[in-house]
């Protein structure tokens, strides 16, 4: 329902300005909306999502590690890596390395954005890490997690090769470069969403009852 809102506002607003732009000699510009801009309410939510995940990943860490889980680690790992990613993502940490990579690279085409090089070294680094922990989770469990996986790789870094080569030969300025810039953040809302359902079967399949307490210890 919130990445219908999203869409719903991204459109309302595109529609607004240009309507606004006929009216008025005033020329603006969307802002609110724009899936491709940082530091409004598409980031936010991004942001949230993916908080939210490093906050579920933490959870079930201290619990695993509870039952003397041998992957308690992995959670763990997993929680830091995805509050890393909602960093990021308020942030725009790897947009920061592209003049950076691109000069020393000299990068065009596919690779016109060059944080997607050390992102997929980095991607196939974790699955050889993870690779014992991902075969050990339950089929479903397993299943889920790799969906969401593929989709959110196939927005941040597929679709970025996509986006980075039609601005590279044409530009940003233009329907082709706006579709596939919101194809791409829609792919990482929705394989985020497949990754919240997935650690909240999880949870219910593992925990019958989460207990959450808040205490101070009195100084003496």
């Amino acid at each position: 329902m919130a990445i219908i809102f999203l869409i719903a506002g991204h459109f309302g607003e595109k529609l607004t300005i240009n309507w606004l732009n006929t009216v008025s000699e005033i020329q603006f510009s969307p802002r609110f909306f724009v899936f491709d801009l940082e530091g409004n309410i598409t980031t936010l939510y991004s942001t949230i999502g993916l908080g939210f995940c490093s906050l579920l990943l933490a959870i079930i860490a201290s619990t695993e590690k509870y039952m003397n889980s041998r992957y308690n680690k992995f959670w763990r790992a997993l929680s830091f890596i995805f509050l890393y990613l909602a960093i990021d993502e308020a942030c725009s940490i790897h947009e920061e390395l592209i003049p950076i990579l691109r000069t020393a690279f000299n990068t065009r085409g596919l690779l016109f954005f060059p944080w997607v090089i050390p992102a997929a070294i980095l991607l196939v680094v974790f699955l050889i890490v993870f690779r014992g922990f991902i075969a050990n989770l339950p089929p479903r469990i397993r299943n889920l997690f790799l969906v969401a996986g593929a989709v959110y790789v196939g927005g941040a870094i597929g679709m970025e090769l996509i986006g980075g080569y039609i601005a590279d030969f044409r530009g940003f300025d233009n329907k082709a470069y706006w579709l596939a810039s919101l194809i791409e953040e829609l792919l990482e809302m929705f394989g985020i969403v497949v990754f919240i359902y997935g650690l909240l079967s999880y949870m219910k399949s593992k925990f019958t009852k989460l207990n959450f307490s808040v205490s101070f210890r009195q100084s003496k």
